[in-house]
């Protein structure tokens, strides 16, 4: 039986020596005004934060409004999604399958999951499910196959060969949120349950974790809960809506408040032992904060060393003592778990708007106190980052700053681009005309699309819409067809490129029998038939090709680059001719004779 890892000399030794620690009630004396300020500076409607030191919870408390309309507080236990935070729970509770011999971290994930596929051969052959677990895969993240989508996370799975690499296994760290979602998959799996199963049963029973949930729709039943905020265009504080992360959920989809976080945290802190109980071996709990794949310099390097992963934690040096800490940031949430195991303290922050800095600072302001040190000043420097990342966007809309090339027209008309696309793993995208606009749909967000030059298309700034500022660059055939789009959805492989489905009635069987007959090609009989599975078949001497349907009456060969036919209609609306197109060639009319 093999536990995460070994963990290595010294992970709980402080390395360096701060000044004399203050009790903790004294130590963070003043710090409600502080975090009340902070709120106003960051435009941050609400946050929860707990403090546990040793075996005990020194703050639990809300500060502004969780529901900003209707003014009701932030509270300790106000439910808020913990996002990608998440992880850490994800690889506890598949260490408890390590613990009793059901899972091997560095066994082939092909020995639990035999239809285990990556898009790249080797990785799935060898990729173990630490490396799942470790962001060392060599995928990119490609998240947009789960975020808003319908599809289950089994759905999801099967679909994993479909997503390019860009990089070899155990090359660099990639953060991937599909191979968590992997990583639960196999937990309940290999549990012959679910991950939410598998979660609850490790983690939330024993911890007495009774409102935490793994669904948007649970935690909107609880009267306790959070809205969900964002900064929109104008930078002024708006409501949006969550997004269910179902399928994604063992990378980020958990729902907690920071009062029941807090006993997670003081578990870990007490080396997998809670009221008494173990809930994870102390080698498990060490094993996470073990650095398992290098990352590199830290934004602050005067108070932060260098960053690496462990598993589900990313761990480095705070001030010269070693943290391990996740994130999660989702839309109308962000989230901070820190925890510094050689003093027994942990910090939960949570705050209802998307992408706050707030929470990158606040945790670091409350451990500077606990270890009577002088404030690092991260708060303001927080806020610096964020007011120069504004005025950047601000010079560059001022200095009229553009890739945008002037005076272009679409190649087409607007409605010859209006269609479905598919995509092998991501699905299907739907280009729509709505009163001379186009507009873009994928999974369940939908944004105007406006020309930007050439055959490139964008939807406009609007940061409540996921979609906002979405490049779509449709192709066309030698033969002036529009055959597909690309949408840089994976900024680290090419476009992903989307094939233009036929309209529906290109597949109805009935529409299909008008084409089959027998044609007479400059004196070759030609056949046209129609299969059980609706395709029609171009027949020759023998020689069988299928025709794939593009529109109107018009199909392309499936296997000829650039060749078609069109049937044609008589004034009597029958199709009597087909049209044979090829490049290098005349074009011939071929009658049909029955």
């Amino acid at each position: 039986m093999k536990s995460i890892s070994i963990a290595f000399a010294g992970l709980f030794v402080a390395v360096s020596v701060h000044a004399k620690e203050p009790p903790p009630k004294e130590a963070l004396a003043g710090i409600d005004s502080v975090i009340e300020q902070a709120l106003k500076t960051f435009r941050v409607p609400g946050v929860a934060v707990a403090v546990v030191v040793g075996d005990e919870v020194t703050l639990s408390k809300g500060y502004g409004l969780r529901d900003v309309e209707n003014n009701l507080p932030m509270t300790p236990e106000t439910q808020l999604p913990i996002a990608s935070a998440t992880k850490q729970f994800t690889v506890a509770a598949l260490g408890t399958l390590v613990r009793q011999g059901r899972l091997d971290w560095d066994k082939p994930v092909r020995e639990y999951l035999p239809d285990f596929r990556l898009h790249n051969e080797y990785a799935t052959s060898h990729a173990t499910p630490r490396d799942l677990v470790t962001h060392r895969i060599g995928l990119p993240r490609h998240d947009w196959i789960w975020y808003g989508t319908n599809l289950t996370r089994e759905q999801i799975y099967h679909r994993l060969p479909h997503f390019g690499f860009s990089r070899d296994l155990r090359v660099r760290f990639q953060y991937n949120n599909l191979m968590y979602m992997t990583a639960g998959y196999l937990g309940g799996t290999i549990a012959k349950s679910s991950w939410e199963e598998l979660v609850k049963n490790a983690l939330f029973t024993p911890l007495g974790m009774k409102r935490s949930n793994f669904a948007v729709a649970a935690m909107h039943l609880d009267s306790n809960h959070s809205l969900a905020y964002e900064l929109n265009t104008k930078r002024e504080v708006v409501k949006i809506e969550h997004t269910e992360l179902d399928a994604g959920g063992p990378a980020g989809a958990i729902n907690s408040s920071v009062d029941e976080m807090a006993r997670y945290a003081g578990m870990m802190l007490a080396g997998g032992v809670w009221e008494g109980k173990r809930v994870l071996l102390e080698t498990d709990v060490q094993g996470m904060m073990q650095p398992q794949v290098p990352i590199g310099k830290d934004l602050f390097g005067d108070v932060f060393g260098f960053l690496s992963y462990g598993m589900g934690l990313f761990v480095q040096t705070y001030r010269g003592t070693e943290i391990a800490h996740h994130g999660g940031n989702i839309n109308g949430s962000s989230t901070l778990l820190v925890l510094v195991p050689a003093k027994r303290i942990g910090v939960v922050v949570l705050a209802n708007r998307s992408a706050t800095r707030l929470r990158d600072a606040l945790p670091f302001e409350i451990i500077d106190r606990l270890l009577g040190l002088p404030s690092a000043g991260l708060l303001a420097r927080h806020q610096e980052l964020e007011e120069k990342g504004f005025a950047g966007e601000d010079a560059a809309k001022s200095a009229g700053i553009t890739d945008r090339k002037p005076n272009t027209v679409p190649a087409h008309p607007l409605a010859e681009y209006a269609a479905e696309y598919e995509h092998p793993g991501y699905g299907p995208v739907k280009v729509g005309l709505e009163q001379n606009r186009l507009t873009l749909s994928y999974n369940k967000f939908t944004a105007p699309l406006d020309h930007w030059h050439y055959e490139v298309f964008q939807s406009p700034a609007d940061r409540q819409n996921p979609l906002e500022l979405t490049r779509v660059q449709f192709h066309s055939d030698m033969s002036g067809e529009v055959t597909g789009l690309a949408i840089p959805l994976e900024p680290n492989v090419e476009p992903i490129v989307f094939q233009r489905q036929p309209p529906a009635e290109m597949r109805d069987r009935k529409f299909l029998e008008a084409f089959a007959g027998e044609y007479d090609s400059g004196g070759v009989p030609v056949t046209i038939s129609l299969r059980e599975d609706n395709v029609l078949q171009y027949i020759v001497l023998g020689n069988v090709r299928e025709l794939l349907p593009v529109r109107g009456a018009y199909f392309r060969f499936k296997d000829l680059a650039g060749v078609a036919v069109e049937f044609i209609r008589n004034p009597a609306g029958q199709f009597d001719r087909m049209a044979f197109y090829s490049p290098g060639a005349e074009n011939v009319i071929a009658p049909r004779k029955k």
